[in-house]
């Protein structure tokens, strides 16, 4: 079959890895143009995105690639031709079974694997002096080889599983034995052995892609051979671990560094620079604006802490009392040397409810880096206030919006003449 000739859909359904990396570039894309639409409308910086978008490439590429390297064609569209079979027995049974199983003790398979094998047209189960097994069904069609196959996996609850269905698979069997399976549209090949080693020789004393040509076995054609030299430079393992590392080094230089780089704030240009004390005043200033946040001093001179607690309510819903308290705060550290004001997110939540035969107390906490974040919800219920007595509220709404409490924030700073640089430490 030439590559040039079958259908983009066709190429797919061959190799579902194609499918894979073709998700990994539309989805993220999708959903990261849905947010910086979001983001665009609430006026801030698509910086963030960026740094989002950095983070997906250096793993979608190499496994897009991969996954072209590992492409083939589609499998012929002739099904496997039938083995002979005589008197209810498979024809040239040394070469099907493979020299050291003994003829003798080929036996039909479907008595003793009646749930598996009901649909067979012939199954026989031959075994070595050593303990290996090489187990043959025939079927009427593609349908009933796949259901028998999904019975042999269910009934002998095969485990640690791999492989794919050109190649066959391999997996351990409950008792602790070893096989190999293989599957075409009409047959059902299995070789068993107590090791991985003694399995993988069984069935390649079965030679069946030389001595049965007509079960198309051959492997498919590749479908990008100009894409073969990159396989064959990264078969070998030092390679491979040598591209991981590479790829790891250059994920956590992009991490840090891009982290910085979008969240980052520069100086409004012309903007003289202010000393730290002033800095500090104007940024305490901002309390006398309408802002739905609070700025106090920190522990040391050169820290200051902005919180807004954004939703606090206590209400009685469904003969239950609830309550719940979220807060946001952003730690400044100010870097009088470098004119730099690093900030810190911290996010709190605490949730509670109780009644006569329950009670649930849950709080998460995170610290890091922010992009974005614009939250809004109402709860109902018979609102109760600070000092327990009902309010003749029937509701509570709470809003919270990242950019109003940022916003005044990096303003200040940038117009001091300072930089604002987040970290996540």
């Amino acid at each position: 079959m030439n590559p040039d000739s079958i259908s983009f859909l066709t190429a797919l359904r061959a190799n579902p890895g194609l499918v894979a990396a073709l998700a990994l570039c539309i989805g993220p894309a999708f959903v990261l143009c849905l947010i910086a639409l979001m983001m665009r409308a609430a006026g801030v910086s698509l910086r963030p995105l960026v740094f989002i978008a950095g983070l997906f490439i250096p793993i979608v590429i190499p496994f897009g690639i991969g996954q072209l390297v590992l492409a083939r064609l589609p499998s012929p569209d002739t099904p496997a031709a039938p083995l002979a079979v005589r008197d209810g027995q498979f024809v040239d049974r040394e070469k099907l079974f493979g020299p050291g199983i003994e003829l003798d003790l080929i036996r039909d398979a479907k008595s003793g694997l009646p749930s598996i094998l009901d649909e067979a047209e012939v199954a026989e189960v031959g075994m070595s002096m050593s303990g290996e097994t090489v187990l043959i069904a025939q079927f009427p069609g593609d349908a009933e080889t796949k259901r028998a196959a999904g019975a042999y996996h269910r009934g002998f609850q095969l485990t640690n599983s791999s492989g794919d269905a050109e190649g066959g698979w391999r997996a351990t069997r409950m008792q602790g034995d070893f096989i190999e399976m293989l599957r075409t549209t009409r047959q059902l090949f299995v070789w068993s052995g107590l090791t991985k080693e003694a399995a993988s020789a069984r069935r390649a004393a079965s030679n069946l892609e030389t001595n049965f040509p007509s079960l198309n076995l051959a492997p498919r054609a590749i479908l990008f051979p100009v894409l073969q030299p990159l396989g064959d430079l990264f078969a070998s393992l030092w390679v491979k671990v040598a591209g991981i590392l590479l790829l790891g080094i250059v994920y956590s230089v992009w991490f840090f560094k891009g982290l910085v780089w979008s969240s980052s704030a520069r100086p409004v240009p012309g903007a003289p620079i202010v000393p730290q004390n002033e800095l500090v005043a104007r940024l305490l200033a901002i309390n006398d604006l309408d802002v739905p946040f609070t700025i106090t001093k920190g522990d040391s001179p050169n820290e200051l802490i902005a919180d807004w607690r954004y939703a606090d309510a206590k209400w009685i819903d469904l003969a239950l009392a609830r309550g719940m308290t979220k807060a946001f705060r952003v730690r400044l550290t100010l870097d009088e040397a470098a004119h730099v004001v690093r900030s810190n997110d911290y996010t709190t939540e605490y949730d509670w409810s109780a009644g006569c035969s329950s009670a649930n107390l849950s709080w998460k906490a995170a610290r890091g880096v922010v992009f974005f974040q614009k939250e809004r919800q109402t709860v109902f219920g018979l609102q109760i206030d600070d000092a327990g007595h009902l309010k003749p509220v029937a509701s509570y709404t709470y809003k919270f919006d990242l950019n109003e409490m940022k916003s005044p924030l990096i303003t200040a700073i940038t117009r001091s003449g300072w930089t604002w640089r987040p970290s996540a430490w």
